[in-house]
């Protein structure tokens, strides 16, 4: 084999063309099913690689995908979940705004980083890394745009930060709701009557937080 930084290319013995003539890919993602940091750590040129399973061919470029992982089981139907579900998963991929959840779904879902504990959190690290199991509760769905949003929060907490995601979405797009837009006017007034506690600081952690989802939001577009 050859190693790069995205993958190996094993000499196959078949007329592949692109960049490596008689060669297919094995691009890092599909060397194992845990994440891999650094390449040359797992693979160096002239190993063998052996029980790859091919799980692409271009046959107009005349490229070869292969992997090492075990096959998938089926991914659920984003269709048949519903909000409030609560589902087990594992943390698949650590973002600057939260993290992105395997929860055997067609997508993995976004919690949100002022989802994780309630409170600031300077690095989500120290709280959540790739491959921790969670248990978290569906917020938000999105057929359309095939989009999940789960929290770690209990509902009352949710509820809080729905409505201060209402008031911010109102401004920010004239009009459209939070994620869960859950609440009842009982609840309302409960949170009305909460609000005048509220501590500053926490109040400037939501906020933050909201910005930098409205700027997720943002960037999907």
């Amino acid at each position: 084999i050859d190693v790069c930084d995205f993958g190996v290319f094993v000499h196959i013995g078949y007329a592949t063309r692109g960049s490596r003539p008689g060669a297919a890919l094995l691009h890092i993602s599909q060397i194992a099913d845990d994440r891999i940091q650094n390449i040359h750590d797992v693979l160096r040129k002239g190993d063998t690689v052996r029980d790859a399973r091919v799980i692409t061919v271009d046959s107009t470029k005349g490229e070869v995908g292969l992997s090492l992982r075990n096959p998938r089981h089926k991914r659920r139907d984003l269709r048949t979940v519903k909000t409030g579900e609560a589902l087990e998963g594992k943390v698949d991929k650590i973002v600057p705004y939260g993290a992105f959840v395997d929860v055997g779904a067609s997508v993995n879902p976004l919690l949100h980083i002022s989802r994780i504990t309630g409170g600031a959190i300077e690095n989500i690290r120290h709280h959540l890394n790739e491959g921790d199991p969670v248990t978290v509760h569906v917020i938000g769905l999105d057929l359309e745009k095939k989009t999940m949003a789960v929290s770690m929060l209990d509902r009352k907490a949710d509820l809080y930060l729905d409505r201060r995601m209402s008031q911010k979405m109102k401004r920010f797009y004239g009009g459209a709701k939070g994620s869960g837009d859950r609440e009842s006017d009982d609840d309302e007034d409960h949170y009305d009557d909460e609000e005048e506690e509220d501590d500053p600081s926490e109040l400037d952690y939501f906020d933050q937080a909201i910005r930098e989802l409205e700027e997720a939001l943002r960037d999907r577009k």
